[in-house]
């Protein structure tokens, strides 16, 4: 929950022991538990800025802070950008970051659609070098200690799927024999995703955390969530991405520029195979977070994504022969339901 902006300007003013004035400007911050504000004049110019952000998290979320801040550190070791660092004060729950700026990728395709092969050139770019991060044991990212393993998958099945979008979203019961269809899918899916090598993900690489900087170049944000997984996840997080509409021989030119990149070819049969599958997976984690960000957030504007992102990840799951029954199961739920 957002504080009252009297609040923070005084908890600000007594942090950074400062009589120097500014302005906060509340910003969106999309589905997630932080907040953010703008922050102009006098104090930013301290900082050699015309305007900086200033990040919130409620006390409690702690641990998510202390992440934010060890991933930013190491991404910035790697020369990815993301957002400098001014001044945080962790037992507040505050930071103020670099300002990139109000130009999402999602916006910017969506204003000036000539932009789009440019941009997502770039973004397919800049993934191959993050993914190339390695960890440094002398300063260890939290990243490389959390995997997408087994159990993380089928978790995210159990809550983002059977909680939130069959049980609330659908308002939906399966039969016992659709429930026991759906098992064998996820199981499946979480199996053959986890058994991938592992490397450095951001875990939510879409043009939504994509800036696009007034120089033109891209920014990085939200990356506090990284982990450990195969390197399709992200690349199915971008090439599927609820924001965007895609052709399908985009994400082939897209795919095959990043295999290029990565591996000097492009993209295998195999590839693009697990890349199907980790989209279906990733289209049915984001159905379930839309409908969670509406029931408990209040942002009932993520669910008119809802329909168009589980259509995709149905569609997609009927290309696979172990996932076919179980899209067929979960059209029934979803037609059965609201």
């Amino acid at each position: 929950m957002r504080p009252q902006p009297d609040e923070v300007a005084l908890r600000l003013c007594r942090l950074a022991k400062t009589t120097l004035p500014f302005t906060l400007l509340p910003l969106s911050g999309g589905a997630s538990d932080r907040w953010y504000s703008r922050l102009v004049g006098p104090l930013a110019e301290r900082y050699g800025r015309e305007s900086l952000i200033l990040m919130g998290i409620a006390p409690a979320l702690k641990a998510m802070f202390e992440s934010f801040l060890r991933v930013r550190r190491f991404l910035a070791a790697h020369s990815i950008p993301v957002p400098r660092l001014y001044a945080e004060w962790l037992g507040e729950g505050l930071v103020l970051l670099e300002d990139f700026g109000d130009l999402t990728m999602t916006q910017a395709v969506r204003e000036a659609p000539e932009r789009k092969r440019v941009l997502y050139d770039g973004a397919v770019a800049l993934l191959g070098r993050i993914h190339a991060c390695a960890d440094d044991p002398r300063d260890p990212c939290p990243a490389f200690d959390l995997h997408f393993d087994v159990e993380k998958y089928r978790y995210e099945f159990e809550f983002h799927v059977r909680t939130w979008v069959i049980g609330h979203y659908c308002d939906a019961a399966p039969t016992p024999a659709e429930s026991a269809t759906l098992e064998r899918a996820f199981d499946w899916i979480s199996r053959t995703l986890a058994a991938e090598p592992r490397i450095f993900t951001h875990r939510d690489y879409q043009t939504s955390n994509l800036m696009v900087r007034p120089e033109g170049t891209l920014g990085l944000l939200d990356f506090q969530d990284a982990r450990q997984g195969l390197r399709q996840y992200d690349l199915a997080s971008l090439l599927y991405d609820s924001y965007v509409d895609f052709e399908e021989s985009e994400r082939d030119r897209l795919a095959d520029a990043y295999c290029r990149l990565v591996f000097g070819a492009e993209a295998t049969d195999d590839f693009a195979r697990l890349l199907r599958v980790a989209a279906i997976q990733r289209k049915l984690h984001d159905a379930g977070a839309f409908v969670y960000a509406a029931a408990h957030r209040g942002k009932a504007e993520y669910l008119a994504f809802v329909p168009d992102t589980l259509r995709l990840a149905t569609d997609l799951m009927a290309t696979i022969p172990e996932c076919r029954e179980a899209a067929e199961v979960l059209s029934a739920l979803a037609g059965r339901g609201k």
